[in-house]
């Protein structure tokens, strides 16, 4: 299993590439210049050291607490009653006797059963790579996308777990030199840049769109915010009925930490109702972990609260897209255009009247994963999504232009027997290319190796040109002016090379460079991509499944029961 270049991104002659949760930049010629790699934390806390550390209690060697209370009273028995008295003792122990076998049984059993439950899933955790390295995992998310400012000097990445921008400047030569980051109370799903390269519009995946400036000084978090944070990091012992607790008068904290601190959750028992020592130490446990969780919500809205994001305007469903258009008959007028899961295509208002819903784009039956807006063509807006044709739009007026196919040109393309295997699509990428007065529209769909090409005609409508075939599942697609050529990103564990091909060749391919042929006026795979030619870091610790579901998404967005809208 090889960890592909997923994300891509041009700037000039450099090539910045995004290989799980680290992003590689090239040349040209696909030289290497730089890394930069998530950091990772190494150290342990003092709760999950403690608890490390700590053995499991073998409930074997316990033992049965001694008996609280005075011993119980002891009755005068007469020298008639003595024989039934000691019948009774002998029949009270044998039913004990037999119960307790019983409860042992029973406990033993259960013991039993948890243990084959440990092991089974001890062993599943192993066999999918995951029993070492899984906190490794979860704390270096992979980059989801790369936005570049029009000038080139800034570049912004999103991470997905984290929901955190990260913000990069660059040299000009390919070095990255990392500025902020930047996590966000929802996850980003998309970025887009106004246009005086100033301010991030961040889209989530709770339908809001939040705008924060580009570069940014962290501020220290106020007084009441730290004396939140110091107050919540030291337990509060529980009260006793012998020493009342004296509720002290605390500086009202920031919005964001009082939200923090109300949603920590107090366990109902305490050491005065709890009095096996199985109990204690399943309450102890109960309250480190309550005491972490409410110490990461806190330090997460400690970190919102260091930084300025405005609320713009909002989706009641899930947002998959943004962009920012500027209108063309008045240059200084910019609009906000945000795409979600419900079929809905808003045009809204720049900064500061974001609020202002100009039009919407209605006619999609699916849901819209991508908008473009073509370079030389800013009035017009193409999208896709899951369904079965693009949509050429007239967003101004909010007028739809025509449709183009998309399933039916991919099942041209296919073999028969894979033909028919296809009845849906769902487009990943929508990318135009201007070439002279030709601007070209390329797009990739999920789990299809095929590269569809289409010219926006001067009527603004899209006709079909040309269907390449690839070596693999497409990722995405990027522009190489220096080289004019089309670089696209496929998934090397799909990769049609055999493996003799592959040894020969130094490794699988996984970016293609593709040139134009005015011979023939088509586009053709050349040399000059790059392969992978050495695990990555992250390799390791990913099984297939877990490696798709990073890398396809875009068709979990399609809604299986319509009847539930």
């Amino acid at each position: 299993m090889a960890l592909p270049y997923h994300v891509l991104k041009v700037c000039d002659g450099i090539v910045f590439a995004a290989r799980g949760s680290s992003i590689h930049s090239f040349d040209s010629s696909f030289n290497p210049i730089s890394v930069w790699k998530y950091p990772v934390k190494q150290q342990e806390t003092n709760g999950e050291k403690a608890e490390s550390e700590t053995p499991a209690p073998t409930v074997e060697a316990e033992e049965s607490p001694a008996p609280e209370g005075p011993p119980a009273k002891k009755r005068k028995v007469e020298d008639g009653e003595v024989a039934a008295v000691t019948e009774e003792s002998k029949e009270e122990s044998k039913e004990e006797t037999t119960e307790g076998q019983t409860e042992t049984k029973t406990e033993g059993q259960t013991q039993e059963v948890n243990r084959r439950s440990r092991r089974q899933k001890q062993k599943q955790k192993t066999e999918g790579g995951w029993a070492k390295n899984n906190k490794a995992v979860l704390e270096k998310p992979f980059v989801q996308g790369m936005y570049l400012t029009t000038d080139g000097r800034h570049l912004v990445a999103i991470t997905g777990s984290d929901k955190t921008i990260w913000v990069f400047e660059h040299d000009g030569a390919g070095n990255l030199k990392q500025l902020s980051q930047r996590a966000m109370p929802k996850r980003p799903c998309a970025l887009a840049l106004t246009p005086d390269n100033k301010t991030i519009l961040s889209a989530d995946k709770f339908g809001d769109v939040f705008s924060l400036p580009l570069l940014f000084t962290p501020s220290e978090p106020t007084a009441a915010a730290a004396a939140a944070a110091t107050t919540s990091e030291v337990a509060t012992p529980e009260p006793t009925p012998s020493a009342p607790a004296t509720p002290a008068v605390p500086t009202p904290p920031t919005t964001d930490v009082a939200k923090a601190q109300s949603l920590s959750v107090k366990p109902q028992a305490n050491e005065l109702t709890v009095h096996t020592l199985r109990n204690l130490k399943a309450l102890e446990n109960q309250k480190r972990h309550l005491a972490r969780q409410k110490a990461a919500k806190l330090a997460a809205a400690l970190q919102a609260s260091q930084f300025e994001h405005t609320l713009q305007l909002g989706h009641v469903s899930m947002l998959t897209s943004v962009a920012v258009a500027v209108h063309p008959g008045h240059p200084g007028r910019t609009y906000i255009i945000t795409a979600d899961r419900d079929e809905h295509i808003r045009v809204s208002r720049g900064i500061p009247q974001a609020h202002v819903i100009e039009s919407f784009l209605l006619g999609h039956d699916e849901f819209v994963s991508r908008v473009c807006i073509p370079e030389k063509r800013g009035d017009v807006l193409i999208s896709g999504g899951g369904d079965d044709d693009l949509f050429v739009w007239d967003w101004v007026s909010g007028k739809l232009l025509g449709k183009a196919p998309v399933l039916v040109e991919v099942k041209k393309a296919l073999a028969p027997e894979e033909a028919e295997k296809v009845t849906k699509v769902a487009v990943t990428r929508i990318f135009d290319v201007q070439q002279g007065e030709k601007t070209q529209i390329f797009v990739i769909c999920e789990r299809i190796p095929l590269l569809l090409i289409y010219t926006l005609t001067s009527a603004n409508t899209l006709q079909h040109t040309q269907t390449l075939s690839l070596l693999g599942n497409p990722l995405d697609v990027e522009y190489l002016k220096a080289e004019s050529k089309l670089l696209v990103s496929i998934d090397p564990n799909t990769s049609s090379e055999t493996q003799e091909e592959e040894a020969n060749n130094g490794g699988v391919s996984s970016i293609l460079a593709l040139s134009f042929d005015d011979s023939e006026s088509s586009w053709k795979v050349t040399t000059g991509g790059l392969k992978v030619t050495e695990a990555a870091e992250d390799e390791s610790s990913l099984t297939p499944q877990d490696l798709q579901k990073l890398l396809y998404t875009t068709e979990s967005l399609r809604k299986t029961n319509k009847d539930d809208e």
